[in-house]
C-alpha cells in the first residue's frame, strides 16, 4: 500500500500551515513597518526627508494599521448576520412540515374549544347567578336597618 507524499508526514503539513496561515499574516506587515521605520530613520539622518514628511508618512501608516483591523472587525458581524439569515431560511425549510402540523393542531383545538365552551360555561353561569342571589340576601341580612330620618328642628 503506497502512501501519498502529502499525507506522509502530518507534522510537516501542520508546521507549513501554521507558517502560511498564522505567522506570515502577522510577520509580513510587521516587517514592512520595521523596514519603513528604518528607511525613514536613514532618510531623516541623511537630511533627504524633512520631519513634516515623516509625520505625514507615519500618519498614513498609522491610519492603515488602525483602519484595516477595524474594517475586519466590523466585517465579522456583517458576515455573521448573512450566515444566520441563510441558515434561518434553511431551518425554516426543514421545519415547514412540523410547523404546518402544529398550526393544524392549534386550529382543531380552537374549534373544539369554541364548541365546548358554552356547554361548560352554562352551569358556571347558573351557579354564579345563584351565588349572587345568596350574597345579596346575606348582605341585606347583615346590614342593620336604617334608622328613620330625623326631622330637622327649626331653631327659634
Amino acid at each position: 500500500m503506497s502512501v501519498s507524499p502529502k499525507t506522509a508526514n502530518p507534522v510537516k503539513k501542520h508546521q507549513r500551515e501554521v507558517l502560511l496561515w498564522i505567522l506570515l499574516p502577522v510577520l509580513l506587515p510587521a516587517a514592512v513597518l520595521v523596514i519603513l521605520c528604518v528607511v525613514l530613520g536613514i532618510g531623516s539622518a541623511s537630511g533627504t526627508i524633512q520631519s513634516d514628511q515623516i509625520t505625514v508618512i507615519m500618519s498614513i501608516v498609522a491610519t492603515i494599521f488602525i483602519a484595516i483591523p477595524m474594517t475586519l472587525l466590523c466585517l465579522i458581524p456583517c458576515l455573521l448576520l448573512v450566515v444566520m439569515a441563510y441558515f434561518s431560511g434553511r431551518a425554516y425549510a426543514h421545519a415547514r412540515t412540523p410547523l404546518r402540523a402544529a398550526r393544524q393542531l392549534t386550529g382543531q383545538i380552537a374549534q373544539t374549544t369554541s364548541k365546548q365552551a358554552p356547554r361548560f360555561a352554562r352551569p358556571l353561569i347558573g351557579l354564579n347567578a345563584r351565588l349572587t342571589r345568596w350574597e345579596y340576601t346575606l348582605r341585606r341580612w347583615q346590614q342593620p336597618e336604617a334608622l328613620p330620618a330625623q326631622e330637622e328642628k327649626q331653631d327659634e
